[in-house]
C-alpha cells in the first residue's frame, strides 16, 4: 500500500536497526501486570505481524490501550515502533494479526478512513507548511471540521493556548525553532478533536527544556481533551516526566509491560535497553 500525506494529514518513517545478541521477546504472558481485556479498552492489537520479505519488523504484538491513557512505547531500534503505528494508521496492512478499535476491526483500512474513525498521528519529521504562518497552518488542519465561524475561532484560541504557540500564530512556520515546529504539528494532528493521537518520536532533537514543556503539552492534550495518547520515545526523561504505563517493545513483539519503577528495575529491560 503507498500513501502519499500531505501536511497536516491527520494520519511516520520506519528506521530497523540490528537485534542480535540481545536477549530474546518473552512470550506476552511473560510481560508483567498486563491487563485483561475490559469494556474501557479503546485499542486492542492481537497477534499482529508484518512480514518485509524475510524480515519479521512485527511478530505477534499483543496490546491493549484503555481510553484515556497516555502510553509511552519504548524499545530499541528495529524493535518495531513505528512499523507498529504505520499498521495502526492504515500505512501499511498487517501480516497477520487484527486491530481493534472503538469497538470495530481497522486493520486493512486505507488512512483516511481511519482518520475518519478518529485516530490521528504526528509524524517523527515535522511536516507543517513553512512559509504559511503558525495561524494559517492551524486553519488548514481545522478545515474537515464543521464548525461555525465562531466555533472555528474559539477551536484556534484553544488550539494555539495548547500548544503554548499563542504568541506566535503570525509568524511564519519556517522560523519557528525545533520544538516549536514540533508542537505545532501536534496542534495540527489534534485539530480535528480525534480520539486517540499517535505520537511518533516527539522529542526527537528538542532541548531539555522543551522536552519538558512537550510532556506537559501531551499531559494537557489527555487532560483537557480527553484525548487517549500513545506515544513512541527514545528520550526517557520525556518517559520519566509523562510517568504513565509503558509497553517494552522488543525484536516485533511486547517484551515488557508495566509502570516507570518496574521498566526501570527489570534487569531484561536494562539488557535491551537502558544499557545496564
Amino acid at each position: 500500500m503507498t500513501s502519499d500525506i500531505a501536511p497536516g494529514e491527520p494520519i511516520g518513517a520506519d528506521t530497523r536497526g540490528d537485534d542480535q545478541g540481545l536477549p530474546a521477546a518473552r512470550p506476552a504472558s511473560h510481560a508483567a501486570n498486563v491487563p485483561a481485556s475490559t469494556p474501557g479498552v479503546i485499542l486492542r492489537i492481537v497477534g499482529l505481524h508484518r512480514h518485509f520479505g524475510g524480515v519479521k519488523a512485527l511478530n505477534g504484538i499483543d496490546l491493549s490501550v484503555e481510553k484515556g491513557e497516555v502510553r509511552c512505547v519504548i524499545g530499541p531500534n528495529g524493535s518495531g515502533k513505528s512499523t507498529l503505528f504505520k499498521l495502526i494508521t492504515g500505512i501499511h496492512a498487517p501480516t497477520a494479526g487484527s486491530i481493534m478499535y472503538g469497538g470495530g476491526r481497522i486493520d486493512g483500512l486505507r488512512p483516511f478512513e481511519v482518520a475518519r474513525r478518529g485516530i490521528s498521528m504526528k509524524f517523527q519529521v515535522p511536516r507543517t507548511y513553512l512559509q504559511l504562518t503558525v495561524r494559517q497552518n492551524l486553519r488548514i488542519a481545522l478545515q474537515r471540521t464543521r464548525l461555525s465561524r465562531a466555533g472555528l475561532r474559539d477551536r484556534m484560541r484553544d488550539l494555539l493556548h495548547l500548544v503554548t504557540l499563542a504568541e506566535f500564530e503570525e509568524a511564519p512556520a519556517g522560523l519557528l525553532p525545533h520544538g516549536q515546529k514540533q508542537w505545532l504539528e501536534i496542534g495540527m494532528a489534534i485539530a480535528i478533536g480525534p480520539r486517540l493521537l499517535l505520537l511518533d518520536e516527539p522529542t526527537a532533537g528538542m532541548t531539555p527544556d522543551e522536552t519538558r514543556r512537550t510532556a506537559d503539552i501531551v499531559k494537557q492534550i489527555n487532560q483537557q481533551a480527553d484525548m487517549t495518547v500513545v506515544v513512541i520515545e527514545h528520550d526517557m526523561d520525556f518517559v520519566r516526566y509523562i510517568d504513565r504505563r509503558i509497553s517494552v517493545l522488543h525484536q516485533g513483539r511486547v517484551f515488557f509491560e508495566g509502570d516507570l519503577a518496574a521498566v526501570s528495575s527489570d534487569q531484561g529491560v536494562r539488557e535491551i535497553y537502558l544499557g545496564s
